[in-house]
């Protein structure tokens, strides 16, 4: 092997940083289980009340089953949804593109333009994905989103003035028009008219 061979991978393993560990969102916190033991205990009454009233307790059992459950896992490897009953894993060769919704998860769109919801994940998440993908995702710097800000405000104030000017060159052609208009009912020298002078 030679040193050029052993520089081109060691420059291939530094371009891509290591994964900051796995992150994981759920969309409610583990402490929501307290609230679910109240569930139950209020339950009870009317659960040991004898016969199938005890089946009452299946409600806060679902419950927490799903807030245990219900999560997604972010690695260098792939995102993994984790549902109530059932698991989707979207590896991040699969993933397009990460697309943000006004209201929901975030949404993980495949290279077949389908979508897979990222329980949990909402877009001030953006930055721990980017971190736990290893760089298989990108986020902006504070600095770039600046940057994107001061150019967006230029972009703004530039098209506003291009219309201002649009507006006064339509003033002025119209003017214009007008006063040649003026000029065209008043001329002081008609060809009909008789010359003094003769």
């Amino acid at each position: 092997m030679t040193s050029e061979q052993t520089s081109e991978e060691t420059r291939d393993a530094t371009e891509r940083p290591a994964p900051a560990g796995p992150a994981t969102f759920r969309p409610v916190p583990l402490p929501a289980l307290v609230a679910v033991g109240f569930v139950a205990l209020g339950l009870s009454p009317i659960a040991f009340q004898g016969g199938a009233w005890f089946l009452v307790f299946l409600a806060p059992l679902v419950l927490a089953l799903w807030v245990v459950r219900t999560r997604t896992v972010v690695d260098g490897d792939a995102l993994r949804v984790l549902l109530a009953w059932g698991t989707r894993r979207v590896g991040w060769d699969e993933v397009a593109t990460l697309r943000v919704v006004a209201r929901g998860w975030v949404r993980a769109v495949r290279r077949d333009d389908t979508e897979v919801a990222l329980v949990g994940v909402r877009t001030r998440d953006l930055g721990r994905i980017a971190a736990a993908s290893g760089g298989r995702i990108d986020m902006p710097t504070p600095e770039e989103v600046a940057e994107a800000r001061d150019h967006q405000r230029e972009l703004e104030a530039t098209r506003l003035r291009i219309a201002r000017l649009r507006e006064r060159q339509a003033e002025q052609a119209a003017g214009q028009g007008a006063g040649q208009g003026a000029g065209q009912g008043a001329d002081p020298d008609p060809a009909g008219a008789p010359d003094e002078r003769a």
